[in-house]
């Protein structure tokens, strides 16, 4: 067993996706979006139809940023495509091993991380509390203001990419476990990008991954798919703006 960050990844409606493509030509494209997000070699993944399984060894807060860094490019990559991703990332003991051909992979993080991706009711990548626990000052690290001065856009740079690829979300849609249960989750989400880390790039990325939520969201089949976008498209519309602000502050300074 390696102890490590492990994301799960579900590509949500792939039945749908392979059914309307006999040509193979958007799974192919499916697949380019996976190597293109995936350079990182400190990332190892596994593929099987509409499950991603990423994983990365150790718990050095280097290891959960080169896996949400990944997961961050996927998002984009894949939304720019029409095709919607929800998974989280958790922290545990995983053991992965190649067998002829195919790649074996097990252990509590991928349990840890089945279990969020499945609770969750919204188009997303949480952070799982066990991968938050290795990083407990995620928030610090994770913080996005609008600076007053050169010194504090300077300090705000010097934490990239953690501010770029992982923000604050403070309801994460969970699904109702009973009618008075509060289905929101007060965490961490990783934000899509295209792994650009200059402000005005950074917020282009993301303006990019809005308007293609809106897009799904407008040709959803039902008033619950729909509201499936609508809280991520809202909680990165106020990051875009944060980003927007720091460009427009570094063209001040």
């Amino acid at each position: 067993m390696n102890g490590g960050y492990v994301a799960l990844l579900d590509v949500l409606g792939f039945s749908a996706l392979v059914a309307a493509d006999p040509s193979g030509e958007r799974v192919r494209r499916y697949i380019d979006c996976l190597g293109n997000a995936t350079e990182d070699r400190e990332v190892d993944f596994v593929v099987f139809s509409d499950s991603i399984v990423l994983t990365a060894k150790g718990d050095s807060p280097e290891s959960l940023i080169a896996v949400a860094g990944a997961c961050s490019r996927l998002l984009s990559h894949l939304l720019d495509e029409g095709i919607p991703l929800r998974g989280a990332i958790a922290f545990g003991d995983f053991f992965r091993s190649r067998v002829a051909e195919s790649v074996f992979v097990a252990g509590r993080a991928v349990i840890d991380a089945y279990q969020f991706e499945q609770a969750q009711n919204w188009v997303g990548v949480m952070i799982a509390p066990s991968a938050l626990a290795r990083v407990p000052d995620l928030n610090s690290r994770c913080r996005l203001v609008d600076p007053a001065n050169n010194d504090e856009l300077e300090r705000l740079l010097e934490r990239v990419p953690w501010p770029v690829f992982i923000q604050p979300c403070r309801r994460i849609p969970f699904r109702a476990s009973s009618p008075l249960d509060d289905p929101a989750f007060d965490g961490f989400a990783v934000v899509p990008t295209k792994g650009a880390f200059e402000p005005m790039a950074i917020r282009d990325s993301i303006k990019i991954a809005i308007d293609r939520l809106s897009w799904l969201r407008s040709i959803a089949p039902s008033p619950s798919a729909q509201r499936k976008y609508e809280e991520p498209r809202n909680w990165l519309s106020n990051i875009q703006q944060q980003w927007h602000m720091v460009g427009f502050r570094r063209g001040q300074f």
